[in-house]
């Protein structure tokens, strides 16, 4: 099924053997349009499992897209991992339920192999986001208890919480004196069809006072096990990202933009999530001409520079340094060679858009 996304494009379709499955995994890797492998740049990474679901699957990542491209979630790095039927049963299931579960191998599969190759060869940073749907929102689910400080968020689509020898719902309480590094995110939506385990797993939460463990469920009380997906996703991923969001536009909204205001934001993002989470170019670029049209052009200059330094691939904000400068009648060729540098090394544009943007230098130098 055909996807076209506004800010993401898909980078690559690959199959990973894994050491700890003994089989292949097929995952396919999305990138945002900022996206350069050469680029001293990471990005947040999200896992979604179950690709070989095409509705669910093509629906969360447009979610995704949708909420970066408004500016609600920072871009990020997906990676979609699928299941065949083989194997999706035991690859969700512990030992202690079945000699035949494969979770731990799984758990081995996401953390030592899948995850550094994002971070190694795809500039994936260390916030993670998973997102599981039915036996993969009971999986993810399980990784509370023993991942949870290598995480980030949660999203369970349709989770269920028990199997043989196994009640997450009662486990879960181990949680209210868990020492956690950071803000963790849990959020789980569910329909008609495990009420009696939603209503259980939500009351245990209510009980759970840990400042660091962030969890709401949603129920669905007529939806279909696989409608629960595109209900939840949206909220999940919004709830995720508030605080974030909060911030960013603080930051849009001052109007000093002094250098205080930038390192003061960015330690509260830190603080609250645990990693830097880099504003959206949008909101970076829409700074800058704000204070270009109020005429204040050392703002803009230092909006646009703020921007070059996270996305420093996008050549075009270079030659709105350019536009500034000259309206101060500022020297200028010191940004002309860095324009011409980076739109030699940029991969974001085409040829023709790189052509355009030439073209619009000799103009603005004219």
């Amino acid at each position: 099924m055909a996807q076209v996304y506004e800010g993401y494009s898909q980078l690559i379709d690959t199959t990973l053997t894994s050491k700890y499955l003994g089989f292949d995994k097929d995952i396919t890797v999305t990138v945002p349009f900022e996206w350069q492998a050469d680029v001293d740049r990471d990005f947040p990474l999200i896992i979604i499992f179950d690709r070989q679901n095409p509705r669910s699957h093509g629906y969360i990542i447009n979610t995704i897209d949708y909420l970066t491209s408004n500016g609600q979630m920072p871009a990020s790095i997906i990676i979609s991992v699928a299941s065949d039927e083989e194997h999706r049963l035991a690859e969700t299931l512990h030992k202690v339920s079945s000699e035949d579960g494969l979770a731990k191998e799984n758990e081995d599969f996401i953390f030592d192999e899948l995850i550094p190759l994002a971070e190694n060869k795809y500039n994936a940073s260390k916030f993670r986001v998973l997102i599981g749907h039915s036996r993969y929102g009971y999986f993810t689910s399980s990784l509370l208890f023993s991942r949870i400080n290598e995480i980030n968020a949660i999203v369970s689509l349709s989770p269920f919480y028990t199997q043989k020898n196994v009640d997450l719902t009662d486990s879960i309480l181990k949680l209210e004196n868990k020492q956690l590094n950071t803000r963790k995110y849990y959020r789980f939506g569910t329909g008609g069809d495990f009420p009696d385990g939603f209503h259980k797993m939500d009351s245990s939460l209510q009980l759970i006072k840990n400042p660091n463990f962030n969890a709401k469920g949603t129920l669905f009380k007529e939806a279909g096990h696989n409608v629960t997906p595109g209900l939840t996703i949206g909220s999940a991923l919004y709830e995720i990202f508030e605080d974030w969001s909060e911030l960013q536009n603080i930051y849009f909204a001052n109007e000093q933009l002094e250098v205080g205001i930038i390192d003061s934001l960015s330690k509260e993002i830190i603080a609250s999530y645990g990693s830097e989470l880099v504003f959206s170019l949008g909101v970076l670029n829409g700074k800058g001409w704000f204070f270009y049209g109020e005429k204040k052009y050392e703002k803009a200059i230092l909006a646009w520079e703020l921007l070059l330094k996270h996305y420093p691939n996008f050549s075009e904000g270079y030659l709105y340094i350019i536009e500034a400068k000259i309206q101060l009648k500022q020297d200028i060729l010191m940004t002309v060679n860095q324009f011409e540098k980076s739109i030699h090394e940029s991969e974001i544009f085409s040829v023709e858009e790189k052509e355009e943007l030439k073209k619009e230098l000799e103009t603005l130098m004219e």
